[in-house]
């Protein structure tokens, strides 16, 4: 007999917005949910969304990543009905960050590119950008 081990108190306490973590987990492990979750809490309580920086790897990653947190709004405006736990909490966080959306004028689901899902290399070149006259660019 397998005996399977909950990680959700670990969960929950990723997205504890005050304090900084790192996942660690296998492939299929829902890493790139919790990571999503994180993303929505943070996003909720920032004064801009160019705040929340979210850095993979691969484009392809930041794309996956830019796509769960857009649907997540979209799915909370719609107020799709929710199959699970994590889903249901995932609705929550969207529908948080729409709120601080409202209040502050964001307009994120017109202006998505206001969301800072890169690579580590295109941080790294809006870095350089950002100090011209430092980098001799």
């Amino acid at each position: 007999m397998q005996t399977v081990i909950s990680d959700q108190s670990q969960r929950l306490q990723a997205l504890d917005s005050s304090r900084s973590f790192i996942v660690q987990a296998p492939a299929g492990s829902g890493k790139t949910g919790l990571l999503t979750q994180r993303f929505l809490a943070l996003l909720a309580r920032a004064d801009e969304p160019e705040e929340i920086i979210a850095i993979t790897f691969t484009r392809k990653a930041a794309a996956e990543m830019r796509q769960r947190i857009l649907e997540a709004l979209h799915e909370a405006v719609a107020g799709l009905p929710t199959v699970d736990n994590f889903t249901q909490q995932t609705r929550q966080l969207a529908r948080d960050v729409l709120v601080r959306d409202q209040v502050r004028s964001w307009q994120l689901l017109d202006n998505p590119a206001r969301l800072r899902i890169q690579t580590i290399d295109s941080l790294c070149a809006w870095l350089v950008g950002q100090m011209p006259v430092i980098s001799g660019k």
